[in-house]
């Protein structure tokens, strides 16, 4: 998950003090604002139960800060939650969850009441949960899985997203919503109508459709999911497949449909909106689909030439997005991927409004992956802010990559500005 604070406002109370407001971002989503005493008493907190697990929490000024003291403040608040919300037992924990819920609320100036929030399936159908405006995305989850009879212990392969349909009626998925965040707000905030939740799949190996088929529930929700992306052209079947799935659709034999498209090239792979890179040439446009341990790039040039470029999770060593937030939250992101081809690291920068869903879909192929060294060296990418960023040594761009020494040829020049450029 990718913590950042791009925003600071200083602001006077109602008694003349100055303060600093601290507005918290969540893969580019605003997910609170926030008084550093206010933080300082969660962290007390959570100390009491979690103790020294808890990442350093910056400390108390007496006196007037500096404007160096304001930022050294800044970006290590940055670097503490990002570590807090990237450890799975704290941020699923009474007193994170807590906390959390009171900052949004607050922040939001929402009251906590109950209300029937919409939660709708890749068909199309809708789901209306009884929940609070203060309910996590796991309790809804869970809710309205037991509304579709999906059992309790499938309940880790789906998530909640937030989706999107423009205008000409054209779907993509934006974000997937934490399983602390609280979907209501977050929905709400957005404020467009043309945004809803949707339940979808949460895994990327298609083999793993097997796990769920003793499950009615299951079944129908996969169904659902792979009918909507064979129409939107997500999965890639023959002629002689699509024939055969068009009869199975007819007769609505869904078990038999999802144990053939296991034979479809690309099936459940999540392919998102054109993007842009500068490879081959300036304003390349590249649309990238994930899955099957796979991330599969297809680049269409100014001149209309196809290249592909096609990496096997085992070979990205880095998937990085610099935590900074544009001034409108759907604007344009950017992914840098490193890889290994053949002996050689390689660089491709790709701008895309899902730059942070990117990044999320190739760290949970990775997760997915008997491979805990490679792992360690994607995931580790979460953690870098934008004080540690400036502090490294730009010649080290070898250990990023690990690999030691390396001579780099990369799609475009890869120097330390293409790596380390998070501030700019």
């Amino acid at each position: 998950m990718h913590i950042s604070i791009p925003i600071t406002q200083d602001l006077v109370d109602n008694l003349g003090g100055r303060y600093v407001l601290y507005s918290v971002y969540l893969e580019g989503f605003l997910l609170f604002k926030v008084r550093y005493k206010d933080l300082h008493f969660w962290n007390e907190q959570m100390y009491d139960i979690f103790g020294k697990r808890l990442p350093k929490f910056p400390p108390k000024y007496y006196l007037a800060m500096t404007e160096s003291m304001a930022e050294e403040r800044r970006v290590t608040l940055e670097q503490y939650l990002q570590g807090v919300v990237s450890d799975s037992v704290i941020s699923g924990s009474d007193v994170f969850i807590t906390g959390l819920k009171k900052f949004q609320l607050e922040t939001f100036k929402l009251p906590c009441i109950k209300v029937v929030l919409k939660v709708y399936l890749p068909d199309g159908r809708q789901v209306n949960v009884d929940s609070k405006t203060s309910d996590s995305a796991e309790r809804v989850l869970e809710a309205a899985l037991y509304t579709l009879n999906v059992s309790r212990e499938l309940v880790e392969y789906f998530g909640l997203f937030i989706t999107h349909k423009d205008s000409e009626g054209a779907y993509s998925v934006v974000k997937k919503i934490a399983p602390f965040e609280i979907p209501f707000i977050t929905i709400w905030h957005i404020n467009d109508d043309s945004y809803q939740i949707d339940i979808r799949k949460w895994y990327t190996t298609p083999t793993t459709d097997a796990m769920l088929m003793g499950c009615g529930g299951a079944i129908d929700l996969l169904y659902a999911q792979a009918v909507q992306e064979l129409e939107m052209n997500w999965s890639r079947p023959t002629e002689q497949q699509t024939e055969m799935l068009k009869e199975l659709i007819k007769a609505e034999n869904k078990v038999k449909f999802l144990e053939t498209m296991q034979q479809v090239e690309h099936y459940s792979y999540q392919k998102l909106n054109p993007g842009v890179t500068d490879y081959p040439n300036c304003n390349t446009v590249a649309t990238v689909s994930m899955g099957n341990n796979e991330m599969y790039c297809s680049l269409q040039t100014s001149d209309n030439r196809t290249e592909i470029i096609s990496v096997h999770v085992s070979k990205m060593t880095r998937c990085h997005v610099p935590l900074h937030q544009p001034e409108n939250t759907m604007d344009q992101q950017e992914c840098k991927l490193c890889f290994i081809d053949g002996q050689v690291p390689k660089l491709i920068s790709i701008r895309t409004k899902q730059a942070f869903l990117l990044s999320k879909w190739i760290k949970k192929m990775l997760s997915e992956q008997p491979l805990p060294c490679v792992k360690e060296n994607l995931e580790i990418q979460d953690n870098i802010t934008s004080s540690n960023i400036l502090s490294r040594n730009p010649k080290k761009i070898d250990v990023a990559c690990g690999i030691k020494d390396p001579i780099y040829t990369s799609l475009r020049e890869c120097d330390s500005s293409d790596l380390y450029d998070d501030n700019q």
